[in-house]
């Protein structure tokens, strides 16, 4: 369960890792940056994407973001 305010993100550089993640977002809506492409997500939307892309996300509204996802290999 990932949980982004408004204005939230995962830091200003893209980040990237070994493994695959996939997400549904619950509520609100989040900009998803994975490489060159920038998609936003709103609730009951999801995503795939192999984690060794540089990749950010990003809460742009003015509602809180809930995103349930799922990484493989598991990340702590």
């Amino acid at each position: 369960d990932e949980f982004y305010p408004p204005d939230g993100d995962t830091g200003v550089e893209l980040m990237s890792h070994d493994g695959e993640e996939a997400g549904i977002v619950i509520s609100g809506e989040i900009e998803i940056t994975v490489g060159d492409q920038v998609k936003i997500l709103r609730a009951g939307e999801g995503y795939l994407f192999d984690c060794r892309r540089p990749h950010r996300f990003h809460n742009i509204s003015t509602e809180d973001c809930r995103i349930m996802s799922a990484c493989t290999p598991p990340t702590f």
